[in-house]
Formats: structure tokens, sequence, C-alpha cells
């Protein structure tokens, strides 16, 4: 599974990255001199604020019947500017 490639070259092994104070990685490719900055702070897909609320939801596994027996649980996020759900997924629903 592809993590993160140079988007100059592509390579993706000669990868380097320093993290900062501020949520912020200094990546550098070894391979062509690439430099770039990844933020990995989270934000709302929907808005793009930073005021997130942690909201973990619970997994359920279907037993017999009916009934259903907790698996565990997922991180979620909700947006407490715009009221999305699940706002650092893939596909955030609107409040």
């Amino acid at each position: 599974m592809l993590l993160i490639a140079c988007p100059r070259c592509g390579e993706e092994d000669r990868i380097a990255g320093t993290p900062d104070e501020a949520g912020v990685i200094r990546m550098s490719c070894e391979a062509c001199g690439a430099a770039w900055e990844r933020d990995v702070r989270l934000r709302c897909r929907l808005c793009g604020s930073e005021n997130l609320l942690y909201t973990p939801r619970p997994l359920w596994e279907k037993g017999r019947g009916d009934q259903h027996t907790p698996a565990g649980r997922f991180d979620a996020y909700a947006c407490g500017d715009c009221g999305g759900r699940d706002v650092t997924s893939g596909r955030p629903l609107p409040g």
C-alpha cells in the first residue's frame, strides 16, 4: 500500500521527513532533491475548520437473530463550526 510518494519523481522508498511542533512534517526526496510540507493536523473536510470534537463510534458484530455484540470502536470527529459528522473520513456527512 502506497503511503506517500514524491510529487516530482514518484519515488516511494527514499523519502525522509522531520516533524515540527506545529503539526507539519517537512518532507524531502533523496532521489531528486524535492522538498515539500505535509500538514497532518485534522481538519473538517466540509468547511476546513480545525474546531473538531472527538466522537468515537461503536463497531457492532451481528450475532444470532437480532442480537448485536460490540466488536470495537473507530475514531470519528464532528465539526464544531459546520456541524458535520465524521468529517475526517473520505465521505463526511453534513450536519
